[in-house]
């Protein structure tokens, strides 16, 4: 019974925060993204209010595969193209930042920790890629497994801290230092599109059938994804799953027909709130209290090293703010937190190439950790 509560309340309340945004103007000022996110987090942090953060995250995990392919049918991938060669370089000084900044600390405070050449080797891998490549890495140089939870539960602390922060003043006080991004119709603004509750009898009804078909069509995306990532590795991979759904929306969003279904965007967007709610859930304060400090130290110096080396470069090469916070966030979270992001920052011209970034930070992040590992150990 708490199982279904759980469920509804996770569905419930980002749908009254949708239904909130236009007469309350404290949730405008907030974000819908940021008051899901602070809701789940008030609800795991108070006590004698029956939760199964397992469930939790099961939830997240389903949201933003399903959330990804109703994003970008809205895209125009065609217009993206032209926009590459920003992100490109922009993703590369993502890669060099988190490379040196894992280096670094594993030269100048290996003393602190038994295997500090393994966990530099582990966060180059995670601030390429996200948590997935920090794992596989870990077990792949054989870390301990104390060491492997501590690690991992550092790198959740902080990187809640700082996903807290990119929904929310990131963008304003990065604007003061970073050049403006200069939209080009990639996809359609949000505030050009019709409410729903505008539109004709007629129109309505259309609009219902084509987005809940659209909305099926991606579950079976998903399941096709998940089904493939099995027979192919034996279990549910979430970078090619990642891969899989991002491909079925470029193509997708190839039909212009498609590409012209109303509400996909605002679906997909109500999807995010959920996962925003059911995140906010997971973070764990006794997971907090538990972890080392001095890996906690370690973990911090490297990921906002490279975040403040990044954003250092980015400027030096004139990257945008958007275009900047978006490949950061596909370099420290993967491409699961790319839509989140977008939609904070308000700008879903940057999703095709956060996505992007992303997948080949997965790819990219494994080989990096190795390399980190070997030369933090060859330099001491």
């Amino acid at each position: 019974m708490m199982t279904i509560v759980q469920i509804l309340i996770i569905f419930i309340v980002p749908y009254l925060i949708i239904l909130g945004h236009r007469k309350f103007k404290i949730i405008k000022i907030l974000s819908p993204i940021l008051l899901a996110y602070g809701i789940g987090i008030l609800w795991g942090i108070l006590e004698g209010i029956p939760l199964d953060r397992d469930l939790s995250m099961t939830i997240s995990e389903i949201c933003v595969p399903l959330a990804i392919p109703l994003i970008l049918f809205s895209a125009d991938f065609k217009k993206f193209i032209h926009s590459a060669k920003t992100t490109i370089t922009s993703f590369i000084l993502v890669i060099v930042a988190a490379f040196s900044s894992a280096l670094l600390t594993g030269i100048f405070l290996n003393g602190k920790l038994a295997e500090a050449s393994k966990i530099s080797g582990m966060l180059v891998g995670c601030y390429t890629g996200g948590t997935p490549n920090l794992m596989a890495i870990g077990m792949g140089l054989n870390i301990s497994e104390e060491t492997l939870i501590v690690v991992n539960a550092s790198d959740m602390i902080l990187g809640a801290m700082f996903f807290l922060l990119l929904i929310s003043i990131i963008k304003p006080l990065l604007a003061k230092f970073l050049k403006p991004y200069k939209h080009n119709g990639i996809v359609e603004q949000a505030e050009e599109r019709i409410y729903f509750r505008d539109l004709e009898k007629k129109e309505k009804i259309t609009a219902v059938k084509e987005s809940s078909l659209l909305m099926i069509i991606c579950i079976g995306i998903l399941g096709l994804s998940v089904g493939i990532a099995m027979l192919l590795t034996g279990k549910m991979d979430v970078a090619i799953i990642m891969l899989l759904v991002t491909t079925a929306g470029i193509f997708g969003s190839f039909s212009k027909r498609i590409r012209k279904v109303k509400y996909t965007y605002e679906i997909g967007q109500y999807i995010i709130l959920v996962f925003s709610m059911a995140l906010g859930t997971t973070v764990n304060l006794q997971e907090m209290l538990k972890a080392s400090p001095t890996i906690l130290m370690y973990v911090a110096v490297t990921m906002f090293g490279a975040i403040f080396l990044h954003l250092i470069l980015a400027k030096i090469f004139k990257i945008d703010v958007d275009t900047a916070i978006i490949t950061m966030t596909a370099g420290v979270y993967g491409p699961a937190f790319v839509v989140p992001v977008a939609e904070a920052i308000k700008n879903k011209e940057v999703v095709v190439a956060g996505l992007t970034c992303g997948l080949v930070g997965y790819a990219v992040g494994n080989y990096l950790g190795y390399l980190v590992y070997h030369l933090v150990t060859l330099l001491l």
